[in-house]
């Protein structure tokens, strides 16, 4: 198992779940699974899910056209200042919905490849250090073979 970072990479698997519990539970899913996670799968799936939720909660406040829960009591010079500030706010957790998403994906992915160019290097590692054996042996027989012939019964 690789590590990277401090934390194993994790599969894809484990992303999208992590995305899908994060939200579908909203907050406290993505509270329950970005304090649980366990690899940089799950940790990035957790923070997708978050950003999921915000755009979802973007829509939601967006259709609806006002912050207010109850439409009976605002006044009519009021709702025009709601609706823009609502949509003003609409608009920023899309934003910022879809930041997350992205950016979960991206640093997800940018783990997947240090755990590739880490294994890369160490089997090169592994395979130069076989090389290096291999002639650090080939270098001592041929030393041991000279000084062999270099004994006084050989030489007479």
């Amino acid at each position: 198992m690789i590590l990277v970072e401090g934390l194993p990479v994790g599969g894809i698997f484990a992303f999208f779940w992590n995305l899908m519990i994060s939200a579908s539970f909203q907050f406290v899913g993505f509270m329950l699974t970005y304090l649980l996670h366990t690899s940089h799968a799950s940790k990035q799936g957790s923070r997708a899910g978050l950003g999921v939720s915000l755009v979802q909660m973007g829509f939601y406040i967006r259709s609806r056209g006002t912050l207010e829960d109850d439409q009976s009591s605002s006044s009519t010079s009021g709702t025009v200042d709601d609706s823009t500030d609502a949509a003003i706010i609409a608009y920023f957790l899309m934003m910022l919905g879809w930041f997350l998403v992205l950016r979960s994906i991206a640093d997800y992915l940018r783990a997947k490849q240090l755990e590739k160019i880490i294994s890369s290097e160490s089997s090169t590692a592994r395979s130069a250090l076989a090389v290096t054996d291999t002639s650090a042996a080939t270098s001592s027989t041929n030393s041991t073979t000279r000084m062999n012939q270099n004994t006084p019964e050989n030489m007479v």
